[in-house]
Formats: structure tokens, sequence, C-alpha cells
């Protein structure tokens, strides 16, 4: 759904089968989340998990086994809870700790060129990069990112507005195809969260 964004290097590695996340809980916690059909309640577990296991390569890792299980990748979900969530066991917990630490490492000097390629409502694939209005969170268009906290804050009901807001902007410009992406998106995002609602017309 969102394009992977590059993981980041940790010295404190620990395989999917590490017997810790058996003892502290990390791997049933993980595990229970991935079941869950409401994005509000995997979230709450997933924070449980952010919580007990033993490092950030510990959650990540039991994370990664569910692949499909938050609708993008787990290193942009890391970083996006770790920086919104307000309770501070969970953000002074191993997972986040990693991540919201500052780096002693001087930042790269190489300039990335963004380029994020999504669906248009019509089946285009169109090139979005970032420019004058059009801000990046990471590596995909800040409404992209938007659309997948949208769905965990608000779930359905958000998700089809967010939906149906950028689809009445469609047009034959430039501008309108980047709002068919946006639309397309969020019926992407509705359809994994199984919003009960009618796919949008080309």
């Amino acid at each position: 759904m969102l394009s992977l964004v590059a993981v980041v290097a940790l010295s404190s590695a620990c395989s999917p089968d590490d017997p810790s996340d058996a003892t502290t809980g990390c791997s049933a916690l993980v595990a229970e989340a991935s079941l869950e059909s409401e994005p509000a309640d995997q979230v709450r577990l997933l924070d449980r998990a952010m919580v007990v296991c033993r490092s950030y390569d510990a959650f990540t890792s039991q994370l990664d086994r569910y692949p499909s299980s938050i609708g993008y990748d787990t290193v942009t979900y890391v970083a996006r809870r770790c920086e919104t969530v307000a309770d501070e066991a969970v953000r002074d917990g191993a997972t986040c700790s990693a991540v919201i630490a500052p780096t002693t490492t001087a930042p790269p000097t190489t300039l990335v060129d963004l380029l994020f390629v999504g669906d248009t409502v019509d089946g285009r694939a169109i090139e979005i990069r970032p420019g004058a209005g059009l801000e990046f969170v990471g590596e995909v268009p800040a409404v992209i990112q938007q659309t997948v906290d949208i769905a965990f804050e608000s779930g359905c009901e958000g998700v089809i507005a967010q939906r149906d807001l950028w689809a009445a902007r469609i047009d034959d410009s430039p501008a309108g195809d980047i709002a068919s992406v946006y639309a397309q998106h969020a019926q992407n995002v509705a359809n994994f969260i199984q919003c009960d609602t009618e796919p949008l017309e080309p």
C-alpha cells in the first residue's frame, strides 16, 4: 500500500524466535493485534507490545511476521506511532526510545530524490514528487500518511470522508490526477479495514 522506507540499522538484533519474546509476552501481544479488526483495539495492543518487547528489533521482527496486519511498513508505523503517542510508558519503552533518541551520527549529505508512484481511480500509475504545496512525510506524500492515520483514529467514517474529499477534486489537470491517487489510496485503505462502502467509479 505504501512504499517501503529504508530499514533503520540498530545494533541490538533479535530474531523472531527469540525465547525472550515469549517470556515478556511480546510475540503473543503482536499476534493478538494482528487478528483485531478494529483499528483502535489493534493500536492499543501494539502499544502494549512496544512496552513489553525488549528492543526495537524484538518488536519489529514480531510485527514483520504479519505484513498485512497494519496496512503499511513496520518502520513507518513505529516512527509515526512513537511520534504521536501520548502514553509516556510507550514513549519511554525500548521500542520508541530507539526511534526518539537523538542520533549520534552525522546526518547524510546526499539528497534523495523522493518519488511516490500511485494508482489513479481509473487505473493509471502517476508519479508524485515533493514540491510547492505538496509535502512528503518520509517517502510518501503527507496526504497518503494522513489517510493511514485517519484509519487508526477515526476508522471507516474518517477514511470514507477523506476519499470523498479527494474524489470531488478529480479533473483533467495534473492536480486532478494527484487527487485521484489520493482518493484511490483512501479506497484501498477502506477496503483493507473492511469498510462497508461501494468502490469508487472510474
